[in-house]
């Protein structure tokens, strides 16, 4: 029954990506001062994985989308 629970634990977590951390208003103005690497790393650090083929604007609209 463990081995069950810890199977679905990591199903969860590896296909379910919850905010680890909340975005500010004050970080959401700061990204545009940050390279497009900077934004991707503020981006996993509350769940969002971004494409860095995205223009610089693209990953910042990305980032707010999902911190509402």
């Amino acid at each position: 029954m463990k081995l069950i629970n810890n199977i679905k634990k990591f199903i969860t977590d590896l296909f379910v990506m919850e905010s680890k951390e909340q975005i500010t208003k004050e970080q959401i103005k700061s990204l545009e001062k940050k390279t497009k690497n900077e934004i991707e790393k503020v981006g996993r650090k509350v769940g969002v994985e971004l494409d860095k083929r995205l223009t610089k604007a693209n990953m910042i609209k990305e980032l707010k989308k999902h911190s509402k």
